[in-house]
């Protein structure tokens, strides 16, 4: 399977790099095949979607500046920054990847608008972006020996005031997430957010349904027990010792200045297949030439079951295919046979162990063309279910929704009033966070254990209960006892008035009868 989505994958990026070629899209800077693999995989390797996104990207490259940001650009008071706004790269992970470490707990929002403004800023962020991919991730490659093109991050939140840093957030760190997700989509690997409130913990556990599940993997919020699971991602030695490691860059200036990591003193040879600069044949010629003949033979159903989803072109198609390859597999089996015979006439082996030997090997071969046509047939069932599910969802978002994909079209520009109705909107979220972060503050605050005068309380109103629950037994059964001497009484009663009645009426009887003297 594996190798079915690998194929897949580079068939979607050819025709990418293609349409791109066609539309004069592809600028020789940007043909790369990892980035275009970047581009594809942000819009679910939809092309047309990713052509869209391709174009604006270039759009954006040439307003902004970024293909020469980094020599047209200074940005003299980023000691100045980083004091007020610790962050930085340090060190890999255990996989090779870049560390980008942010704590945002020691950001002094009010001194870092003093050094700088948000728009240099931005430019700063953007410069560091392109350096990343021209320094850094060639650097880890070269390393590792593998491609490497996502970075893991860190975001220390401890001691944030949300309402304090909400300026921030609404002018600088949607404008950031708007770049970081346009241009440079698909480089985060792994985020770790440490030292999370119990409030934001809540708060992410509620909000998690909501992202899209391939993202909410990347993400793990942690509380301030965090050392444990990054020292699993991250070796000791390239983790700081603010976050619980065993680096200090001292001579340096500290961690978060010190750029520490293989891209230092890195300068790519011509050996090096630059992500930025490598062109798409280099970066996948060793793969071409690794190809066999069941890979061949994957690719071809695998290009067949993606032509066009009519089912039943492709079924016949696929069992034109699958029977040359057969006979293809069958002249070999001979071949090999013969081989085998001659050998073993050297080695003086019997008829009856070759025709076995002969046998075992058809049986073989039967069983790989079976699983062929079964991978074919999955892949056009998949191909099949995922068109008609793609086109019941598009149909019924137009029906339902026509004015939506006109908004959505209409606002990809951003402008400043956009930006103020998101930083408005974002501004309820933000206060009722910081007030529930404020109640689970509070609860927190009060004891865990209850005071021993309380406990004591405590203890007599239980001691009371149980004397009132005695006395209450002893009642009942005073009362039952009463009960019982009530119903002999009742009894007695009963008996002494019935004989009273039979003795008045036997005096009535003698009364009636008088004696006779």
């Amino acid at each position: 399977m594996e190798t079915i989505k690998d194929a897949i994958d580079e068939r979607a990026i050819t025709e990418f790099r293609e349409a791109l070629i066609e539309r004069g899209l592809l600028p020789p800077r940007h043909d790369d095949y990892y980035k275009l693999k970047r581009f594809l995989k942000a819009r679910g390797f939809n092309v047309e979607k990713a052509i869209t996104m391709w174009s604006d990207m270039l759009k954006w490259r040439s307003e902004f500046g970024a293909d020469s940001i980094l020599e047209n650009f200074v940005f003299a008071e980023r000691e100045e920054v980083l004091r007020h706004y610790p962050h930085g790269y340090h060190g890999v992970d255990k996989e090779g990847r870049p560390v980008y470490i942010e704590r945002l707990g020691k950001i002094d929002l009010n001194k870092l608008l003093s050094v700088t403004t948000i728009d240099r800023f931005l430019k700063y962020h953007v410069q560091q972006l392109e350096r990343l991919f021209i320094e850094k991730f060639p650097a880890c490659s070269a390393k590792v020996g593998k491609h490497i093109d996502t970075v893991v991050t860190i975001l220390d939140v401890q001691g944030v005031n949300w309402m304090k840093v909400r300026k921030l957030a609404s002018d600088v760190v949607l404008r950031i997430n708007k770049i970081d997700g346009d241009n440079y989509p698909e480089i985060l690997h792994k985020l770790f957010i440490i030292n999370a409130s119990s409030s934001f913990r809540l708060l992410w556990n509620a909000l998690k349904g909501f992202i899209d599940p391939r993202t909410a993997e990347k993400i793990q919020v942690l509380g301030d027990s965090y050392q444990s699971t990054l020292l699993e991602y991250i070796n000791k030695s390239d983790l700081p010792d603010f976050l619980g490691g065993a680096c200090s860059c001292s001579r340096d200036g500290g961690c978060l200045q010190s750029n520490k990591g293989p891209w230092k003193g890195f300068k790519p040879t011509n050996g090096f297949l630059s992500p930025e600069k490598a062109p798409m044949e280099e970066a996948k010629s060793s793969d071409q030439e690794e190809e066999n003949f069941q890979d061949a033979n994957t690719r071809e159903l695998i290009n067949l079951g993606s032509n066009n989803l009519e089912n039943n072109r492709l079924n016949s198609e696929a069992q034109s295919i699958l029977t040359n390859k057969e006979e293809q597999v069958h002249e070999e089996m001979a071949s090999d046979s013969v081989i085998n015979q001659c050998d073993g006439s050297n080695t003086r082996a019997d008829n009856s162990s070759m025709l076995s030997f002969k046998f075992l090997k058809q049986l073989l071969q039967c069983m790989g063309s079976i699983i062929f046509k079964l991978l074919a047939l999955v892949l056009i069932l998949f191909r099949v279910r995922d068109t008609l599910f793609h086109k019941a969802e598009m149909k019924s978002l137009t029906q339902m929704a026509p004015q939506e994909s006109i908004t959505t079209a209409t606002t990809e520009d951003e402008n400043s009033s956009s930006r103020d109705d998101e930083g408005a909107s974002f501004h309820p979220c933000l206060e009722r966070l910081q007030r529930l972060e404020e109640l689970i503050e509070e609860l927190d605050k009060k004891p865990k254990k209850i005071p021993p005068e309380k406990d004591i309380m405590l203890s007599e109103s239980l001691n009371r209960i149980k004397t009132l629950e005695n006395d209450l037994q002893k009642t009942r059964y005073t009362l039952n006892e009463t009960s019982l001497k009530q119903e002999e009484l009742a009894e007695t009663f009963e008996y002494l008035r019935e004989s009273s009645l039979q003795r008045s009426c036997w005096l009535k009887s003698c009364q009636a009868y008088p004696i006779k003297r």
